[in-house]
């Protein structure tokens, strides 16, 4: 803004200037962000623009954490919209008489029905799966053995006869 005399201050060109400069690193960064997604390589925007592989990456992030996610709703319809525009490439090709494009179109097709929900209409539903088998109780452990047995019962009673023949 200017002053009563038309002069800019000190102040308001050092706005203008951030501003600026904000500008530039915003178009940068949608420029490397856009190359990134085309499929180049890091090594190869690096090169071009001049920035190091780390202030690449970095830029690179900001720009996916500045990016806003869509509505589902909205995404749809937008996904919906870019496919019909592929279903449309693809007949065209197929009115031409590229035989290859058939198996394309039929891809977009498919696709267009996932995005309308027609594929899930149209599948059978996933069987039940089985019951689980009722648990079976182990198996009783086997009687246990005696380690320390008594004296047979046989020698008791013949030391008792023997000792009542004794002292009788």
């Amino acid at each position: 803004m200017a002053d009563e005399g038309g002069k800019v201050s000190k102040r308001q060109r050092q706005r203008e200037a951030a501003r600026g400069r904000r500008m530039e690193r915003a178009e940068r960064r949608q420029t490397v962000f856009e190359l990134v997604v085309s499929g180049h390589s890091y090594e190869a925007i690096a090169r071009e623009t001049g920035l190091s592989l780390s202030a690449l990456r970095r830029e690179v992030g900001k720009t996916i954490a500045a990016r806003r996610i869509e509505a589902p709703e909205r995404y749809i319809h937008l996904q919906a919209a870019r496919i019909e525009k592929a279903l449309l490439v693809a007949d065209a090709a197929i009115e031409r008489g590229d035989v290859r494009a058939v198996s394309q179109y039929l891809k977009v097709v498919a696709a267009l029905d996932r995005y309308h929900g027609l594929a899930a209409a149209l599948t059978p539903p996933e069987p039940a799966p089985a019951p689980e088998p009722t648990p079976r109780l182990p198996a009783p452990a086997p009687p246990l053995a005696l380690t320390h047995a008594a004296p047979p019962l046989a020698a008791d009673d013949a030391a008792t006869a023997e000792s009542a023949q004794n002292g009788a």
